[in-house]
């Protein structure tokens, strides 16, 4: 019996890798000379990814982090200490990782700053890691056997496969400004980039991103005491090359900061008014897409001696890509004469958790609120409060199981003064998340011939009584028999019976 099977070839991804770890950070910042350590009120690191090569069985995590210290002088006035260094950590596998897709995460960030007595901060972080690495695959599955004997079941199948990933880099040089009628500069004490994506297509075979970034800093005036801040946003967009991708696919994509240098620029007066921003981010892109493809589900000889080799593949198909924003408040509690004046609020990421329940996607997570302020006899303090969330978006229904891949961040914050001892706070956080449908088919790879039944010149009818809701191929198998035969011979067009029925099958 010679056979012949037609395939296409699907592209899957394997996870062929997944660990946690964490990655420390030691180093020390002297204190400016002139300047004497009263107390340190806020410590803080930023770490970013922007490495991660991989040797035969070693996948290892680098990026540059940022430390940040604000302190408070003897005299009651702020200052700021700011380094950056870089992490790397090291995971090992137990086969080659070569060939794989990394996909690295930054979860909690840890600083702690003790002042020592030789003029120097000492800082001592740590940075929760997590690594993923996928590893594309190609697999033919059989969409047809031409053989005279074989009986084959062909269904049409929704098929997403992952068409590639992309990543480009964006520098920017910006002017930032205080602005007209705002004093100088004296020093910075607080500053911060951050980006978010606000719209994304393909044009041709790129796709096309386009969000903005915004910059902050908070300074002290040459001249009086209290701090001034300011910020800018700006625009961004970046055209991604994809190899495969058509406007028929459906994208995920991410953008984050990588690094944002201020570099001050005196004027001809020698006062200090205007930075320059120089800021790199880091924009990528996944591509899936969707096909509608005949596949053989089943096959059988009517002369026995088929085999079929079967494989378990796995799938994900882009359900909903989301980008919204929410608003979380809450009323923060202090102590009497704790808030005079507020100077500054910043909003910090303190992990998050996502699941699936009663048709909904809902993130639970904790911002931490920063408060620079100061108290009633006017010297600085900072606070820190927890702010609780739930983001909560409804789904349509859905019989297969979903992951998210997710991102929360506070590009908006504000604060109303209620009264001596509390404070309301209304944090923004923006959800940009991509919701995935994940299955697994089973599906034939390969057919071969085996030792045929010894052929017969007669022929025999089985009578069969079949239940309502049985598959009529399923009969057909169990009797090595031709489905179109049994269904002319019983009059029926249907696959699946809707009721009781007495069957004549014809066998060899």
């Amino acid at each position: 019996m010679e056979i012949n099977c037609t395939k296409h070839n699907l592209i899957t991804e394997e996870t062929v890798f997944k660990a946690e770890g964490e990655a420390e950070v030691n180093t020390a910042v002297p204190i400016p000379v002139g300047k004497q350590l009263a107390r340190v009120l806020k410590c803080s690191l930023k770490a970013s990814v922007t490495a991660t090569p991989i040797s035969d069985k070693t996948v290892t995590v680098e990026g540059p982090v940022t430390l940040s210290v604000i302190c408070l002088d003897t005299e009651n006035r702020l200052f700021s200490l700011d380094k950056t260094v870089t992490f790397s950590k090291a995971f090992e596998a137990e086969s080659s990782l070569v060939g794989s897709e990394v996909i690295a995460c930054i979860g909690d960030e840890k600083l702690t700053a003790e002042p020592t007595d030789s003029g120097k901060i000492d800082l001592l972080g740590s940075i929760c890691l997590s690594v993923i690495l996928k590893k594309p695959t190609t697999e033919g599955v059989i969409c047809d056997i031409d053989c005279k004997n074989v009986e084959q079941q062909i269904k049409s199948s929704g098929i997403t496969s992952p068409i590639g990933r992309g990543e480009k880099n964006l520098i920017a040089e910006e002017e930032i400004s205080v602005g007209n009628g705002q004093p100088s500069v004296d020093c910075v004490i607080r500053s911060r980039a951050d980006s978010v994506i606000e719209e994304t297509g393909i044009v041709g075979n790129k796709v096309m991103i386009k969000g903005i970034f915004k910059i902050y800093v908070l300074y002290l005036p040459e001249e009086g005491t209290r701090p001034q801040s300011f910020e800018e946003s700006y625009p961004f967009s970046q055209l991604i090359e994809v190899d495969g991708i058509t406007e028929n696919c459906r994208v995920c994509a991410e953008s984050r900061v990588v690094f944002c240098e201020l570099t001050p620029r005196p004027d001809i007066d020698g006062d200090l008014r205007t930075f320059t921003a120089n800021l790199k981010l880091t924009v990528s892109v996944k591509a899936y897409c969707d096909e509608e493809l005949p596949l053989v589900t089943d096959a059988f000889s009517t002369a026995g001696g088929l085999e079929l080799t079967t494989k378990e593949l796995y799938f994900s198909h882009i359900k909903e890509n989301i980008n919204e924003r929410f608003i979380a408040r809450k009323e923060l509690e202090f102590t009497d004469g704790a808030i005079g004046s507020v100077i500054d609020m910043w909003c910090e990421s303190r992990g998050s958790s996502c699941r699936f329940e009663e048709g909904q996607f809902k993130i639970a997570g904790t911002i931490l609120v920063n408060l620079l302020a100061y108290d009633c006899e006017g010297v600085p303090n900072c606070y820190e409060r927890p702010v609780d969330f739930e983001y909560i978006r409804p789904l349509s229904p859905s019989d297969l199981p979903l992951t998210a891949d997710y991102r929360c961040t506070v590009m908006n914050a504000s604060y109303t003064i209620m009264g001596a001892n509390t404070i309301s706070v209304a944090v923004e956080p923006t959800v940009e998340a991509t919701i995935l449908e994940n299955r697994r088919l089973t599906l034939i790879t390969d057919a071969a011939t085996t030792a045929e039944r010894t052929s017969s010149d007669s022929s025999s009818i089985i009578l069969y009584f079949a239940d309502a809701g049985e598959d009529i191929w399923d009969i057909a198998k169990r009797y090595n028999s031709s489905l179109a035969e049994i269904k002319e011979l019983n009059g029926v067009t249907e696959d699946i019976l809707p009721e009781p029925k007495k069957f004549l099958i014809p066998t060899k």
